[in-house]
């Protein structure tokens, strides 16, 4: 009998590859394997990327956790989620110490004090809480708003607090009065507000596609910049630590990173597949991270803008990261209900890196569908 020699054919191994894919969700059930199926397929060169995965996960939730906050001594993490409640934990140990609940409607933004006395807390109900972190107690609501309150920042010296809302207005508030100082108008759905480092300036990242800086110590605060480069709304914003570059993360699935004077952009971080909600600068300002809707988190390496690592463990978006005051854990809340922990590589430059923004290596669109 004549031998055949086998002939590898990409196609055709495609094909068989989804046909053992489908046999075997078909086998385990459709709902469960939808969460096997990569949102795109990657190059082998992005595969070689770490893929880290948490060390602790914390459960409690029961809807999806919207936002986190870690106190500047690390020793405490706060989660707010869709049904209104924040719960309160010991970070160390991942010990759920408290569940704070007064909110009408799922809290989406939260921040606590430089000097952890205080709790912030915004939600859909158009209200900002203020707590206290230890106790529990409400301080005071601050109303105001008269739409959804998108997000809510405290300015570093502990003095304002930033709130945006869906009314298309920022507020600024003092923290320990409670009274409404400012309000800036007709500034467009803004969905994220950071302080810079020094208490002095105020971004705003809007669905209108841009981010605006606003100068606050000069009696009222003034527009000074408006950056323009994402092509859909900005979800998120953060000032590096020492206040010279500015991350903004957008719903057109990129990351930028500006230089603040001359608002030059100075890279684009092209590789989340989905939306990205969330960016975080480490203490030490060498590392971003991003949380996305395509379930990643991403590690970047600055200020070179090269992926350096990838985590992977939720099952459903990632709406909020946060790093530890040391910058060895980073912690991520997700619409799968759980909060989780992750350590944070201690040496970026031994991690293999790949350049998602030189055009050589790119995500690619997944062309089979379920």
């Amino acid at each position: 009998m004549e031998s055949r020699s086998v002939v590898s054919n990409p196609i055709v191994n495609k094909i068989t590859l989804v046909l053992a894919i489908t046999s075997t969700a078909t086998l385990a059930g459709f709902s469960s394997y939808r969460l096997l199926l990569p949102f795109q397929m990657v190059t082998p060169g992005a595969m070689s990327l770490p893929m880290i995965q948490p060390y602790q996960t914390l459960r409690g939730h029961s809807v999806w956790i919207y936002a986190i906050a870690i106190s500047p001594d690390g020793n405490t993490l706060a989660s707010g989620s869709y049904n209104g409640t924040i719960k309160i934990w010991n970070l160390h140990t991942g010990k759920l110490l408290h569940t704070f609940k007064g909110h009408a409607d799922a809290v989406v933004s939260l921040a606590i004090s430089s000097d952890r006395r205080v709790l912030a807390s915004g939600s859909w109900d158009n209200r900002i809480k203020l707590w206290n972190l230890e106790t529990g107690t409400l301080i005071r609501t601050l109303e105001g708003h008269k739409d959804d309150v998108e997000a809510i920042a405290i300015s570093p010296n502990g003095k304002s607090l930033a709130s945006s809302s869906a009314d298309n207005t920022i507020k600024l508030w003092n923290l320990d009065t409670g009274k409404e100082l400012f309000t800036l108008q007709n500034v467009g759905w803004v969905k994220s507000v950071a302080f810079s480092p020094d208490s002095q300036k105020l971004a705003s990242g809007s669905k209108d596609n841009s981010i605006r800086i606003w100068q606050l110590n000069t009696g009222s605060p003034t527009l000074i910049q408006t950056l323009i480069g994402h092509s859909q709304g900005v979800s998120s914003v953060a000032f590096s630590p020492d206040g010279q570059t500015l991350a903004s993360g957008s719903m057109d699935k990129t990351i930028k990173l500006w230089r603040l004077g001359d608002g030059k952009l100075l890279h684009t971080l092209a590789g989340h597949s989905q939306s990205v909600w969330s960016v975080a600068f480490s203490p030490n300002g060498q590392t971003l991270a991003s949380g996305s809707y395509d379930r990643t988190i991403k590690l970047w390496n600055l200020p070179s803008g090269k992926l350096f690592a990838n985590f992977a463990g939720h099952s459903k978006s990632v709406w909020s990261v946060a790093f530890s005051p040391n910058g060895k854990t980073l912690v991520s809340g997700s619409s799968d209900e759980t909060i989780k922990l992750w350590s944070v590589p201690s040496d970026t430059t031994k991690v293999t890196r790949l350049d998602f923004t030189s055009g050589k290596t790119r995500l690619r669109k997944n062309r089979f569908f379920i």
